[in-house]
């Protein structure tokens, strides 16, 4: 296996590329992390009953599966006016949400809500733009910063607003956040135009027709419902295992979130080196491996009845299995997407893969249940093959010239 070579000015081309990475996927974090880290807080401290609060929240957050509907719509014009009007809306949500009476009401739900759809909205239009503004070579640094720049704004929007509303109160809280999306607005401004669209149909199906005419589209199609397969099973029945195993509260939450965060950026971030050094089949493969090898962990802790070492231990290869697989996942989703119809067909992907992550996950704690975690461990692993045996048939349209031509930042 040979490692790709970049030309000086594809080096060049990189940095200003990896920014605005990190600057849209910052700003399509954040609001992310307002509505499902920080308004589980604010709700309960309003005594709010948590049926409702989960109830009303998934409801809300299914604005981000529902994309798809309407991002043929973010073609019509250019990807950065979306972004900043997005931004500007959310801006304004936010402000209302600050100077309204602090009580949980019909107001505050529907200002919620037009806040998720302004944000999927955004959403469709920041997949859009680093996919249209990235070269293929650049595929794993800028996937391993997309990743940084969401989870870092999803953490500023959860625990750092929660401090802000605990030293200063709620309208100081979500006053800060309206001043974080217009100080985002106000970057976006300085995007580089994107280039129009031509001859892109903003008809739905078809844009679905259009993809399966594609060379190997229904492979392509089952490698994005079964990639990640093994960590849809997997991840929704760690913490219930850490918990049965003893453990408290606080542990959990220290050892498999908080560490595991870091520990999946630094997965993300030696993923995306090692597509952007070896090639993105490569990473596919090796990735792919690893992610299922990274499940082992739990088995092994399983059998030691969740013994500290064994669990600690399993829970940072799991998290590193999960960085890693993200990387080449994600890069593997924008390599297969035509930059001429990108929002249409990065957010009907999303809408796919993220089908089989609400069924394994919705199947998960029963078939834990009956099988016993061992097992189920076990069997994590190897939902995890059928995808990386089907990756040989699309080698050749995974594969990256060595020496490729990079175009400037339009």
């Amino acid at each position: 296996m040979q490692p790709a070579t970049t030309s000086p000015r594809a080096r060049a081309t990189a940095y200003p590329i990896i920014g605005l990475a990190l600057l849209l996927y910052l700003a399509e974090g954040f609001p992310y992390g307002l509505i499902n880290e920080l308004a589980p807080i604010y709700l309960r401290v309003h005594h709010v009953p948590l049926p409702d609060i989960t109830a009303w929240l998934s409801t809300i957050a299914f604005a981000w599966t529902l994309k798809f509907f309407w991002s043929p719509l973010i073609e019509l014009g250019a990807y950065k006016r979306w972004i900043a009007g997005a931004l500007a809306t959310m801006t304004l949500l936010l402000a209302s949400i600050a100077t309204a009476p602090q009580q949980v009401g019909t107001l505050f739900w529907f200002l919620l809500a037009l806040i998720a759809i302004a944000s999927a909205t955004q959403d469709i239009a920041i997949d859009a733009f680093t996919i249209r503004i990235t070269p293929k070579e650049l595929l794993g640094p800028v996937n391993a910063i997309r990743v940084i720049g969401y989870r870092g704004a999803i953490l500023v929007a959860g625990g750092g607003l929660a401090v802000v509303a605990q030293a200063f109160g709620w309208r100081a809280a979500f006053a800060s956040a309206a001043a974080v999306t217009a100080l985002l607005m106000l970057l976006s401004l300085w995007m580089p135009n994107d280039r129009a669209s031509v001859n892109t149909s903003t008809n739905l199906l078809d844009g679905i027709a259009q993809w399966l005419k594609r060379s190997r589209a229904f492979t392509l199609l089952a490698i994005v419902l079964l990639y990640r397969l093994g960590e849809f099973a997997i991840v929704p029945v760690i913490k219930p295992y850490w918990v049965d195993c003893g453990y408290s509260i606080g542990e959990v939450g220290t050892v498999t979130t908080t560490i595991g965060v870091l520990v999946t950026i630094a997965g993300v971030g030696l993923g995306g080196g090692f597509i952007a050094r070896y090639g993105l089949y490569a990473g596919m493969i090796w990735m792919g491996i690893a992610q299922c090898v990274s499940n082992i962990g739990y088995g092994v802790a399983a059998a030691t009845h969740g013994a500290r070492w064994s669990i600690y231990t399993a829970s940072v290869l799991e998290n590193l299995g999960f960085g890693l697989g993200t990387a080449s996942f994600l890069a593997f989703l924008m390599f297969i997407c035509d930059k001429e119809r990108a929002a249409t067909e990065y957010a009907l992907l999303t809408a796919l893969f993220g089908v089989s992550r609400w069924i394994m996950g919705a199947a998960s704690g029963k078939l834990a249940a009956m099988m016993g975690y061992g097992p189920y461990f076990w069997l994590s692993v190897a939902l995890g093959l059928p995808a990386l045996l089907l990756l040989p048939k699309v080698k050749e349209l995974l594969t990256v010239p060595s020496v490729p031509s990079v175009p400037s930042v339009p």
